[in-house]
């Protein structure tokens, strides 16, 4: 479609990492190219932002409600890139979540009905759930949770996504799945940059303060 050419075309390179560089665009600016949009597409967009406000919230939430959230999305969701991007975050989550409650000496938590989950019930007992050949990113995950360095923890989180979605973003071109995914790792640049206490935090404050103080965030693109 012209409106998604004019759209990625107007979009600055994000870095090759997120770890390094500028974000290259704010929030505001991003609010703005939407307009290019038709009303379909930003509904879609707005799924993904939907997800996104809830992903940022604390890993903490009860079982209940990440199954429940799970089952709303695979209902309303059609698009078959944003699907990908949460089923892998789901995946993660579920990782996780079953890591810490290992490490905490408890019951395997309640998961989603993901091939993922089916692994961690029957080799709970083993290192990594024998999946440490297929999600690359466990060993030195639990490297990090095991030194104390929660930060570095977050970072091989942020790795895996920005890796993935790099990846699958060359499979496409000019369209509406390349506008997710440049919206998933902008994402990621915004988060990371707000957790780096030291270079990243001063990046996004001189980037993005103006856009903060309207209290204008990802949350508020597709509006």
């Amino acid at each position: 479609m012209k409106s998604h050419y004019m759209f990625v075309a107007s979009l600055p390179p994000l870095p090759s990492h997120f770890g390094t560089g500028p974000i290259p665009i704010t929030a505001q600016t991003l609010h703005h190219r939407l307009q290019l949009l038709d009303d379909e597409d930003r509904a879609t967009v707005e799924q993904l932002a939907d997800f996104f406000r809830w992903d940022r919230q604390p890993l903490d939430r009860t079982d209940a409600e990440v199954l429940a959230k799970h089952r709303q999305l695979n209902t309303e969701i059609r698009n078959p890139m944003i699907r990908r991007v949460i089923l892998h975050r789901f995946e993660m989550r579920t990782l996780v979540a079953a890591i810490r409650c290992r490490r905490d000496g408890i019951s395997p938590p309640e998961m989603p009905d993901l091939p993922v989950a089916e692994s961690i019930r029957r080799y709970w007992d083993h290192p990594f759930f024998r999946l440490d050949s297929r999600y690359s990113w466990l060993v030195p995950f639990c490297k990090a949770l095991d030194d104390g360095c929660p930060q570095q923890a977050q970072y091989e989180l942020f790795n895996e996504l920005w890796g993935l979605w790099s990846r699958l973003n060359q499979e496409t071109h000019f369209s509406l799945e390349s506008i997710v995914l440049y919206l998933a790792r902008w994402e990621i640049l915004r988060r990371w940059a707000s957790q780096n206490a030291d270079v990243g935090r001063q990046r996004f404050d001189d980037l993005v303060d103006g856009v903060l103080q309207q209290s204008i965030n990802f949350s508020h693109l597709a509006r």
